[in-house]
């Protein structure tokens, strides 16, 4: 079958009750102050379920951290940048003779988030209220972009952990239920895209493990969503992968890390375009869903508002091959770097998409997922 090649369809078709998931930030225009861009959130919702309300007015906040640790005195820069691209970032290392505490590398989401659970007592909606989303960088990835070179990257991901768990625990212990962390990830997708495909199964375990790490020593009530990503600084990702596999190989050996630790396992987004790709519709892209075990709860990044009907196409060739509808949909990445215009006709598109009959397909007149 080739990718234009319509499937045989099923009799069934049902109407899912998919949620709407934003990723995080709006373009500044949308968010002028945290209650403007969280009553934009529950507006354009409108009579859907909203998986969680987040609130990162501002798409580089990442950025601006990397900026504030020049003033820390056990770093140093070894290189300057203005965050332009992907290879101008500024990086640093350990200045000699001194120890960096967690402390000097903490992200002050506590701070964040009380801004925000104060903005949410202000916000007009007819339904319950979602929990309010706080993002949380992986430890690797945020040990990358402040070290790069591979050593030191590994040598400082415990302190940034410690930094990160200090946050988490501190919010939880305040807010508990109101609150769902988002784990995001890019690193994870862009070095296990470079990594050989006969060492891929190996290193998505290792990939796996720390983020499996940060949920452990978490509490353990703690509600939690894994943003997985391909990176989209300018809207341009990092990598671009051929399939769903790798994103695959690393939710499954996460899933099985927290069971045997007795663990539940989170909802998990997974990008399935980028910034300047349509969503597939090749079937054989999704395929690997078909291995995803069936208490994975899905986010399915697809919704792109400049390619509606691939967006559509992808939705059924998606969870065709996943075998049930997913939890909620979503764009690659979050709105930040998107116009207004976009990022409304974004949700225009995943309320559409939300309400979509779930349709399985048939070969050789047998029901069944997609090859």
């Amino acid at each position: 079958m080739t990718a234009t090649q319509p499937e045989t369809q099923s009799s069934d078709a049902t109407n899912p009750t998919r949620a709407i998931h934003f990723v995080g930030s709006l373009p500044p225009q949308l968010a002028p102050t945290p209650q403007a861009g969280m009553q934009w959130m529950l507006d354009q919702t409108r009579d859907h379920t909203l998986a969680s309300l987040p609130c990162d007015a501002d798409p580089r906040w990442i950025v601006d951290w990397l900026y504030a640790l020049e003033h820390v005195d056990a770093l140093e820069p070894v290189r300057t940048g203005d965050a332009t691209s992907y290879d101008d970032y500024p990086r640093y290392r350990i200045t000699p003779g001194r120890k960096l505490a967690p402390e000097d590398v903490s992200l002050r989401r506590m701070s964040h988030t009380a801004t925000v659970i104060a903005a949410r007592q202000t916000l007009d909606s007819p339904h319950e209220m979602p929990p309010a989303q706080v993002s949380i960088p992986g430890p690797l990835d945020l040990a990358y972009i402040c070290f790069g070179a591979p050593f030191r990257t590994l040598a400082n991901v415990g302190v940034l952990r410690e930094a990160l768990l200090h946050d988490i625990n501190e919010i939880h212990q305040r807010w508990g239920d109101e609150i769902v962390f988002q784990l995001e990830t890019p690193a994870s997708l862009t070095l296990l895209d470079r990594v050989p495909r006969s060492l891929q199964a190996a290193a998505a375990g290792l990939l796996a493990e720390q983020i499996t790490r940060i949920i452990r020593d978490s509490p353990t009530n703690a509600k939690w969503i894994l943003h997985l990503c391909h990176g989209d600084l300018n809207h341009e990702p990092l990598v671009t992968p051929s399939s769903l596999a790798p994103a695959v190989r690393i939710i499954r050996a996460l899933h099985r890390q927290l069971a045997q630790l007795g663990l539940r396992m989170p909802r998990v987004h997974i990008p399935m375009c980028t910034g300047t790709s349509a969503p597939s519709t090749n079937a054989a892209y999704y395929r690997a869903l078909l291995r995803l075990p069936d208490d994975v709860e899905v986010i399915a990044g697809l919704v792109d508002e400049h390619h509606a009907s691939e967006s559509a196409r992808a939705l059924e060739l998606a969870e065709n091959a996943l075998g049930r509808p997913f939890t909620a949909v979503a764009a690659a990445c979050g709105h930040g770097r998107r116009t207004p215009d976009d990022a409304e006709a974004n949700a225009v598109l995943a309320r559409e998409l939300a309400s979509a009959p779930h349709r399985t397909f048939a070969r050789h007149g047998k029901p069944g997922r997609a090859a």
